[in-house]
């Protein structure tokens, strides 16, 4: 017996600063998933994302402004939102430059 496809559907992100401007707060809307079959793998560029639901499966690969620490990354999954904190490689801020 074939194995049915789910359709692959692109979840719904926000990526955002987080309020002391050290990292990113990313959230996740993966609806209708089971918390165990979220899989997140993050690099320091981006993050993919994976999660399986009734009828359809979750998948797709995010790139990020800035480069992070992803060994320092924490997840937590609840009612169906996937919230991702993560801190920046190294401060963002930079020379200011004077605008004339």
């Amino acid at each position: 017996m074939a194995e049915e496809r789910k359709r692959v559907v692109v979840p719904l992100v926000n990526i955002m600063h987080n309020d002391d401007d050290t990292g990113f707060r990313i959230e996740v809307d993966l609806a209708g998933a089971a918390k165990e079959s979220v899989e997140l793998d993050m690099g320091t560029g981006g993050f993919c994302v994976r999660a399986e639901a009734d009828a359809f499966r979750y998948e797709s690969c995010f790139i990020l402004a800035h480069e992070v620490k992803p060994q320092e990354a924490k997840a937590k999954f609840e009612s169906g939102l996937l919230t991702i904190t993560v801190p920046f490689k190294e401060s963002i801020h930079g020379h200011k430059v004077p605008i004339e």
